[in-house]
């Protein structure tokens, strides 16, 4: 289960603040590049984690892990929500990738290469996140904030280096090890990635880059794990996806959606897949 080596742990904060979100308002479903940490500090709202409703309240901390779609729906409640996002280890990129606010299929080929693998993936897909002593975690917390604002950003490193060890230790603690991480469930991993984008813009060159392993070991890692080839299940998806985007789309938004360059292809591709045309399963 093992997946971080804790040699090579080196966070990169990309985001420090303090933010409130009014009563009344929603943010979309969107996934994002990397972590965030958030507390809720007031208020309370309902919170959509990887198609899961859960009602959060004052007193909570909430991790959104890389990949995973989710959603804020704050009609009740204004919610005070400092927050952070962060790489657990500093990439060469780190420091130029943004915050995501888009939904994967609104998202670029390039886009799609920016998601952070997600070093927990082997723990339940759950946002809650808790600490065995809340009050010095919520300290550091601040502190963090406190310091990134203020821009101390050594400083806010260095304290945040000890929340992040209290974050693993206290709710991912098989995910540490001492060894250089090779044995990552690379299957595992490449499924997730590939249900959180709905197979759109899958292709084995960009995993390639993504993974930093061969297109070749990728997919017998993959085909070995889930008895089909890692194209074929990430095209599976993506039909599946359309068929549900034909429910309120017509088929050349659909078809434009699921990133077909032509409704012909598009038609091709999805009467090979269900038998039928694209047309017989629109009802718009």
């Amino acid at each position: 289960m093992a997946s971080i080596d804790i040699n090579v742990i080196n966070p990169y904060i990309r985001v420090a603040m303090r933010s409130v979100i009014t009563k009344g308002y929603r943010i979309k479903q969107r996934i994002i590049f990397d972590y965030e940490l958030i507390y809720i500090e007031s208020g309370g709202m309902t919170f959509y984690y990887d198609g899961t409703p859960y009602e959060c309240r004052k007193g909570q901390f909430i991790l959104i892990r890389p990949g995973i779609p989710h959603a804020f729906d704050c009609s009740r409640h204004e919610v005070s929500q400092p927050h952070i996002h962060f790489d657990p280890i500093f990439a060469p990129d780190s420091t130029s990738v943004p915050v995501s606010f888009k939904d994967a299929p609104e998202m670029t080929p390039t886009e799609h290469k920016l998601i952070r693998r997600d070093l927990f993936y082997s723990y339940p897909r759950k946002p809650f996140v808790f600490f065995d002593n809340t009050d010095n975690a919520l300290a550091l917390f601040y502190r963090v904030i406190e310091a990134f604002s203020s821009g101390k950003r050594l400083m806010a490193k260095g304290v945040f280096i000890e929340l992040l060890c209290d974050l693993i230790h206290d709710n991912f603690p098989d995910a540490l090890s001492a060894s250089n991480g090779t044995e990552l469930d690379i299957a595992t991993q490449l499924k997730d990635l590939i249900d959180a984008t709905h197979g759109v813009t899958i292709s084995l060159e960009a995993l390639q880059k993504q993974f930093s392993y061969s297109k070749f070991y990728l997919e017998r890692r993959f085909k070995s794990r889930y008895k089909i080839s890692l194209i074929s299940y990430a095209n599976q998806k993506r039909m599946e996806y359309s068929k549900n985007l034909l429910k309120n789309m017509t088929v050349s938004e659909a078809a434009e959606k699921v990133g077909f360059s032509s409704i012909y292809s598009f038609s091709r591709a999805y009467k090979c897949h269900f038998g039928h045309a694209p047309s017989q399963s629109n009802q718009k």
